[in-house]
Protein backbone atom coordinates (compact mmCIF):
# COMPACT_ATOMS: atom_id res chain seq x y z
CA UNK A 1 0.00 0.00 0.00
CA UNK A 2 2.76 2.56 1.14
CA UNK A 3 4.44 2.17 -2.50
CA UNK A 4 0.92 3.77 -4.08
CA UNK A 5 0.14 6.68 -1.58
CA UNK A 6 1.72 9.30 -3.66
CA UNK A 7 -0.32 8.09 -6.87
CA UNK A 8 -3.19 8.04 -5.02
CA UNK A 9 -2.38 11.67 -3.18
CA UNK A 10 -1.87 12.87 -6.47
CA UNK A 11 -5.22 13.86 -7.07
CA UNK A 12 -6.29 17.65 -6.78
CA UNK A 13 -9.09 16.69 -4.62
CA UNK A 14 -7.49 14.14 -2.18
CA UNK A 15 -4.19 16.32 -2.10
CA UNK A 16 -6.30 19.03 -0.24
CA UNK A 17 -7.79 16.54 2.34
CA UNK A 18 -5.82 17.63 5.32
CA UNK A 19 -3.47 15.32 6.45
CA UNK A 20 -5.21 14.02 9.04
CA UNK A 21 -8.03 12.65 7.03
CA UNK A 22 -5.68 11.90 4.10
CA UNK A 23 -4.29 9.33 6.87
CA UNK A 24 -7.62 7.96 8.54
CA UNK A 25 -8.89 7.03 4.51
CA UNK A 26 -5.58 5.43 3.51
CA UNK A 27 -6.41 2.95 7.09
CA UNK A 28 -9.17 1.47 5.48
CA UNK A 29 -8.00 0.68 2.12
CA UNK A 30 -7.30 -2.53 0.48
CA UNK A 31 -5.92 -3.39 -2.83
CA UNK A 32 -7.45 -5.50 -5.44
CA UNK A 33 -5.72 -6.17 -8.53
CA UNK A 34 -7.64 -7.01 -11.81
CA UNK A 35 -6.76 -8.28 -15.16
CA UNK A 36 -7.19 -6.71 -18.47
CA UNK A 37 -10.49 -6.76 -19.78
CA UNK A 38 -11.61 -7.46 -16.13
CA UNK A 39 -15.22 -5.74 -14.74
CA UNK A 40 -14.78 -4.07 -11.55
CA UNK A 41 -18.74 -3.43 -11.53
CA UNK A 42 -21.66 -3.73 -13.78
CA UNK A 43 -24.49 -1.32 -14.34
CA UNK A 44 -27.29 -1.92 -12.00
CA UNK A 45 -25.35 -3.70 -9.59
CA UNK A 46 -25.00 -2.59 -5.68
CA UNK A 47 -21.80 0.01 -5.00
CA UNK A 48 -20.08 -1.70 -2.48
CA UNK A 49 -17.19 0.68 -1.85
CA UNK A 50 -14.89 4.06 -2.86
CA UNK A 51 -12.46 3.61 -5.07
CA UNK A 52 -8.82 4.66 -6.47
CA UNK A 53 -6.77 3.64 -8.76
CA UNK A 54 -3.17 2.71 -8.24
CA UNK A 55 -1.97 1.52 -11.55
CA UNK A 56 -3.41 0.58 -14.91
CA UNK A 57 -6.71 2.75 -16.62
CA UNK A 58 -10.60 1.84 -16.03
CA UNK A 59 -13.15 2.50 -18.97
CA UNK A 60 -16.65 3.93 -17.88
CA UNK A 61 -18.91 2.48 -20.65
CA UNK A 62 -22.36 2.11 -21.39
CA UNK A 63 -24.23 0.29 -24.32
CA UNK A 64 -26.91 1.42 -26.27
CA UNK A 65 -29.71 -0.38 -27.18
CA UNK A 66 -27.71 -1.73 -30.27
CA UNK A 67 -25.06 -3.12 -28.60
CA UNK A 68 -22.53 -0.43 -29.55
CA UNK A 69 -20.13 0.24 -26.36
CA UNK A 70 -19.95 4.25 -25.77
CA UNK A 71 -17.18 5.44 -23.32
CA UNK A 72 -17.84 7.95 -20.70
CA UNK A 73 -14.78 8.17 -19.37
CA UNK A 74 -11.24 6.80 -18.86
CA UNK A 75 -9.49 6.75 -14.92
CA UNK A 76 -5.85 7.07 -14.87
CA UNK A 77 -3.24 6.36 -11.48
CA UNK A 78 -4.69 8.75 -8.58
CA UNK A 79 -8.34 9.19 -9.68
CA UNK A 80 -11.34 8.55 -7.23
CA UNK A 81 -14.32 7.28 -8.20
CA UNK A 82 -17.85 5.48 -6.83
CA UNK A 83 -18.92 8.10 -4.16
CA UNK A 84 -22.24 8.59 -5.56
CA UNK A 85 -23.32 5.16 -5.08
CA UNK A 86 -21.83 5.53 -1.04
CA UNK A 87 -24.01 8.10 -0.57
CA UNK A 88 -27.08 7.54 -1.94
CA UNK A 89 -27.73 3.96 -1.75
CA UNK A 90 -28.57 3.82 -5.69
CA UNK A 91 -27.38 0.99 -7.94
CA UNK A 92 -23.92 1.92 -10.24
CA UNK A 93 -24.79 3.97 -13.06
CA UNK A 94 -22.54 2.51 -15.76
CA UNK A 95 -20.24 -0.48 -16.26
CA UNK A 96 -16.81 -0.42 -15.54
CA UNK A 97 -14.00 -2.29 -17.06
CA UNK A 98 -9.97 -2.19 -16.90
CA UNK A 99 -7.97 -1.41 -20.07
CA UNK A 100 -5.44 -3.08 -18.83
CA UNK A 101 -3.81 -4.63 -15.51
CA UNK A 102 -4.91 -2.65 -12.69
CA UNK A 103 -4.68 -2.34 -9.73
CA UNK A 104 -7.32 0.01 -7.15
CA UNK A 105 -7.65 1.06 -3.73
CA UNK A 106 -11.28 0.13 -2.35
CA UNK A 107 -12.94 1.41 1.13
CA UNK A 108 -15.88 -0.88 1.61
CA UNK A 109 -18.69 0.76 1.91
CA UNK A 110 -18.96 -0.03 5.85
CA UNK A 111 -15.89 1.25 6.25
CA UNK A 112 -16.67 4.11 3.85
CA UNK A 113 -19.96 5.06 6.61
CA UNK A 114 -17.63 4.46 9.23
CA UNK A 115 -15.38 7.17 8.26
CA UNK A 116 -18.34 9.81 8.02
CA UNK A 117 -18.96 9.21 11.33
CA UNK A 118 -16.29 9.38 13.21
CA UNK A 119 -14.74 12.40 10.71
CA UNK A 120 -18.10 14.54 9.93
CA UNK A 121 -15.64 16.94 8.48
CA UNK A 122 -15.42 14.53 5.42
CA UNK A 123 -18.26 15.79 4.41
CA UNK A 124 -17.71 19.31 2.61
CA UNK A 125 -14.33 17.40 0.27
CA UNK A 126 -17.11 15.18 -1.05
CA UNK A 127 -19.27 17.58 -1.69
CA UNK A 128 -16.54 19.20 -3.53
CA UNK A 129 -15.61 16.20 -5.45
CA UNK A 130 -19.68 15.57 -6.64
CA UNK A 131 -19.05 19.18 -7.88
CA UNK A 132 -16.50 18.84 -9.73
CA UNK A 133 -18.13 16.07 -11.90
CA UNK A 134 -21.47 18.07 -11.94
CA UNK A 135 -19.29 20.68 -12.74
CA UNK A 136 -17.37 19.11 -15.57
CA UNK A 137 -20.77 17.47 -17.04
CA UNK A 138 -22.58 20.87 -17.19
CA UNK A 139 -19.95 22.83 -19.28
CA UNK A 140 -19.77 19.99 -21.78
CA UNK A 141 -23.07 20.33 -22.10
CA UNK A 142 -23.03 23.93 -22.55
CA UNK A 143 -20.46 23.58 -24.90
CA UNK A 144 -22.54 21.94 -27.16
CA UNK A 145 -24.39 25.05 -27.60
CA UNK A 146 -21.66 27.28 -27.58
CA UNK A 147 -18.72 25.90 -29.55
CA UNK A 148 -17.41 24.61 -33.13
CA UNK A 149 -17.00 20.51 -33.53
CA UNK A 150 -13.59 21.32 -33.30
CA UNK A 151 -13.60 22.57 -30.10
CA UNK A 152 -16.06 20.10 -28.66
CA UNK A 153 -13.52 17.54 -30.10
CA UNK A 154 -10.32 19.08 -27.90
CA UNK A 155 -13.06 19.54 -24.33
CA UNK A 156 -13.67 15.76 -24.74
CA UNK A 157 -10.04 14.74 -25.19
CA UNK A 158 -9.29 16.92 -22.25
CA UNK A 159 -12.15 15.48 -20.36
CA UNK A 160 -10.71 11.86 -20.86
CA UNK A 161 -7.43 12.64 -20.49
CA UNK A 162 -8.04 14.34 -16.87
CA UNK A 163 -10.39 12.25 -15.20
CA UNK A 164 -13.21 15.19 -15.66
CA UNK A 165 -11.02 17.67 -13.50
CA UNK A 166 -9.60 15.48 -11.42
CA UNK A 167 -5.99 16.11 -12.76
CA UNK A 168 -4.28 19.29 -14.61
CA UNK A 169 -3.33 18.05 -17.97
CA UNK A 170 0.40 16.81 -18.15
CA UNK A 171 3.39 17.12 -20.12
CA UNK A 172 3.50 13.29 -20.92
CA UNK A 173 1.56 11.71 -23.70
CA UNK A 174 -1.30 10.02 -23.41
CA UNK A 175 -3.33 7.38 -25.65
CA UNK A 176 -6.23 6.75 -25.65
CA UNK A 177 -8.00 3.38 -26.78
CA UNK A 178 -11.69 4.68 -28.79
CA UNK A 179 -12.43 4.67 -31.53
CA UNK A 180 -13.15 7.48 -33.73
CA UNK A 181 -17.03 6.70 -34.01
CA UNK A 182 -17.35 6.72 -30.25
CA UNK A 183 -16.23 10.10 -30.13
CA UNK A 184 -18.50 11.05 -33.03
CA UNK A 185 -21.29 9.74 -30.43
CA UNK A 186 -19.86 12.06 -27.62
CA UNK A 187 -20.01 15.49 -29.61
CA UNK A 188 -22.90 14.31 -32.02
CA UNK A 189 -21.42 14.12 -35.70
CA UNK A 190 -20.07 11.55 -37.76
CA UNK A 191 -17.34 9.41 -38.11
CA UNK A 192 -15.87 11.26 -41.03
CA UNK A 193 -16.19 14.56 -39.48
CA UNK A 194 -14.33 13.68 -36.43
CA UNK A 195 -11.53 11.91 -38.63
CA UNK A 196 -11.54 15.30 -40.47
CA UNK A 197 -10.84 16.90 -37.45
CA UNK A 198 -8.42 15.00 -35.57
CA UNK A 199 -6.35 15.32 -39.30
CA UNK A 200 -6.66 19.07 -38.30
CA UNK A 201 -4.93 18.38 -34.69
CA UNK A 202 -2.49 16.51 -36.23
CA UNK A 203 -1.06 18.83 -38.85
CA UNK A 204 -1.34 21.02 -35.28
CA UNK A 205 1.38 18.91 -33.77
CA UNK A 206 -1.55 18.57 -30.96
CA UNK A 207 -2.77 14.58 -31.77
CA UNK A 208 -1.39 11.08 -33.70
CA UNK A 209 -4.01 9.00 -35.13
CA UNK A 210 -3.59 5.20 -35.06
CA UNK A 211 -6.16 2.43 -36.30
CA UNK A 212 -8.86 2.67 -32.59
CA UNK A 213 -6.52 4.80 -30.76
CA UNK A 214 -5.27 8.26 -30.49
CA UNK A 215 -2.18 9.72 -28.95
CA UNK A 216 -2.38 13.27 -27.31
CA UNK A 217 1.73 13.65 -27.24
CA UNK A 218 1.65 16.82 -24.54
CA UNK A 219 -2.00 17.43 -22.72
CA UNK A 220 -0.77 20.38 -21.50
CA UNK A 221 -0.36 22.02 -25.09
CA UNK A 222 -3.44 21.31 -26.20
CA UNK A 223 -4.90 22.37 -23.32
CA UNK A 224 -2.64 25.49 -22.75
CA UNK A 225 -3.82 25.96 -27.07
CA UNK A 226 -7.66 25.71 -26.33
CA UNK A 227 -7.83 27.24 -22.71
CA UNK A 228 -10.45 29.58 -23.90
CA UNK A 229 -12.80 27.18 -24.58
Amino acid sequence: MEKFKPVLASSTWFSALPPYLQKAMFDKMRLKHLKAGQQLHAKGEDGVGFYGVCEGRLRVVTVGVDGREMLFALLGPGTWFGEISMFDDLPRTHDNFCETNCTVAIIQKNAFKALLEQFPELYPHFTRLLCTRVRSAFQFIDSSAGLSLKHQLVKRLLMLTTSYGQHLPKHNAITLTLSQESLAQMINSSRQTVNQLLGELQQEGLVKRHYGKITIPEPDTLFSRYQFI
